[in-house]
């Protein structure tokens, strides 16, 4: 039985805000790169197309990622032109939906949206969960068009559960035939002391049966990120590691032999803020396990251990988590790490897909995380 996570950063379109906060991220290394190459004398064709690449990236051509459109009713079919007319009111069903609209989203391109279909083959799970999954339609689409084929089974269970997520990230799950899902729990309404939401995004639990009447829970959460300022970040990630601490002693989960935890926390495994859930819930991180597999770093960077990466050589910074209680944890046959879909910033770097050239192409900026049990 193979189990997979991916926090995929939706499939086939992704939120104007989220898509900003990656640029501006990314803008001072976009800035120094483009400068570089502009005092460049002799540019190849190769640094043409990065320099095009990187004035796309920086805004150059604000029409190219305007997120208003004009909207024109050409007999019956609806016609989008990029761009704000402002001589026109904005598009309703009172003006025969001709006007400008403004869209929340932009589509991700195909080669990214191949290359996360190429990461998810690369081990073909039989229970795979996805973080930041825009709605339950794409959830469908991506089984049936990209991952489903004559040589990969299809997923016959297929779940999305929305969030409190501002931006409509959800959570979504895929399993094969023989891996029945029995029971869905979800922790969205869990309040703080103040009455907030403990989750931003959820913290959800899975039971499955397997064909042989085993029964296997999963729990997925996703952590704060730094949209918040430094302090008010790690006090909400320690107030959601301690809701799942109680959580896993309530469930005695020391004595209890079929329990997975998996989710984007956001911190290292010695962050102070998620210290109190990896100490005291009992599981323990695939990546301690001596079968666990990964494409190391090239060059020098292989025998190089950076603060807070998974391990010697996987030098990108741990955010991703898959962990399983004792009992499971004994029957691992094999694990590892698959991070061939996304791009390398900086030094260091490993081996990508052929169809990964530039940002553009990278299928998420997480790697998936799996493990194969012996059960």
């Amino acid at each position: 039985m193979k189990i997979a996570f991916f926090n995929i950063q939706n499939i086939f379109c992704r939120h104007i805000s989220l898509l900003e906060r990656n640029n501006a991220d990314n803008k001072i290394g976009w800035i120094e790169e483009f400068e570089t190459l502009l005092i460049q004398p002799n540019r190849t064709q190769k640094d043409y197309d990065r320099m095009r690449i990187l004035s796309y990236f920086l805004g150059f051509d604000n029409k190219a990622k305007t997120s208003y459109f004009t909207i024109k009713n050409a007999m019956g079919e609806l016609l989008l032109k990029k761009g704000l007319d402002t001589e026109t009111p904005k598009a309703s069903y009172l003006t025969n939906w001709e006007g400008w609209a403004k869209v929340d989203s932009m589509p991700i391109d195909e080669v990214p949206i191949l290359n996360k279909a190429k990461v998810i083959k690369e081990v073909e799970p039989d229970i795979l969960i996805l973080l930041e999954v825009e709605n339950r339609a794409s959830l469908v689409q991506f089984n049936r068009h990209f991952l489903s084929s004559k040589e990969n089974s299809p997923y016959t269970e297929t779940v999305f559960l929305e969030t409190n997520d501002l931006f409509g990230r959800g959570i979504g799950v895929l399993a094969k035939k023989g891996f029945d899902l029995e029971y869905i729990k979800t922790h969205v309404n869990e309040l703080d002391d103040k009455g907030n939401p403990i989750f931003d995004m959820d913290l959800q639990e899975y039971r499955f049966r397997t064909s042989s009447g085993l029964p296997l829970d999963i729990l997925c959460s996703h952590f704060a990120n730094n949209n918040y300022t430094p302090d008010f970040f790690v006090d909400r990630q320690k107030k959601q590691s301690e809701y799942i601490a109680k959580l896993f002693v309530k469930k005695q989960i020391d004595t209890y032999n079929h329990s997975v935890f998996m989710g984007t926390l956001n911190a290292p495994a010695y962050s102070n803020a998620i210290s109190t859930m990896i100490k005291n819930i009992g599981l323990s991180d695939i990546t301690k396990h001596p079968n666990f597999a990964v494409d190391l770093d090239k060059g020098k960077d292989a025998g190089y251990y950076r603060l807070g990466a998974y391990r010697m050589g996987v030098n990108i910074k741990q955010r991703d988590y898959l962990m399983l209680s004792n009992g499971l944890f004994k029957t691992i046959k094999n694990c590892g790490l698959v991070r061939k879909g996304m791009w390398y910033k900086t030094q260091p770097k490993w081996n990508i897909f052929g169809s990964i050239n530039n940002e553009k192409h990278a299928a998420s900026e997480h790697p998936l995380l799996w493990c194969q049990l012996n059960i």
